[in-house]
């Protein structure tokens, strides 16, 4: 398992997923019985990935780039505005008022966050830090991502909150989603 954990470096990961974020606002924008499947699916992409996101690699970069302070400062400005979005799109849900409009806005703000952090961010590591540090750093996002909060929080948005967080939410929002699947099987 170590192994496996390895072998992917953490530009790799984030940007694949980056992926499938775009295809997620996609499909929970299509109408019909799995619209509501597809919109927890990416809620739980988004809150999992800007987890390991703002705990492990905005840090790095913020240490190791020459422009990583400011850099990783307005990477933490979007994801906090975009968290405002994604929080007030969790509570309308996929079947209330306004859905598409705050799920359009949520998307513009996610996917230009997201082009910046390629582009500069993702980019400067690359050049930056050693293929086995991205490896490693890999093995962080990961790890992460497999016990942080499938749900958006305003207030966790840096490597502090997020790592303070994550032991206490992660397993509330997954107690909470387990809760929420069963409630929708019932209906």
């Amino acid at each position: 398992m170590a192994l496996s954990l390895t072998r992917q470096d953490a530009v790799d990961i984030l940007t694949r997923q980056h992926a499938q974020i775009r295809r997620g606002f996609y499909r929970a924008a299509l109408p019909g019985p799995g619209r509501r499947r597809a919109f927890e699916r990416l809620m739980r992409l988004l809150a999992v990935h800007e987890a390991a996101e703002e705990a492990h690699v905005h840090p790095v970069a913020r240490r190791v780039l020459a422009s990583g302070p400011a850099l990783a400062a307005r990477r933490r400005q979007e994801e906090k505005q975009a968290k405002k979005l994604l929080v007030a799109l969790r509570r309308t849900g996929p079947g209330g008022r306004g859905y598409l409009r705050r799920l359009n806005e949520a998307r513009r703000a996610v996917l230009t966050h997201a082009a910046r952090e390629e582009r500069e961010e993702f980019a400067a590591l690359r050049r930056a830090v050693s293929g086995r540090r991205l490896r490693m750093l890999g093995a962080e996002v990961r790890i992460t991502q497999a016990y942080a909060p499938t749900r958006p929080h305003r207030w966790v948005n840096n490597e502090a909150a997020n790592k303070l967080a994550a032991p206490l939410l992660g397993p509330l929002d997954r107690v909470l989603d387990r809760a929420q699947r069963a409630g929708h099987r019932r209906h």
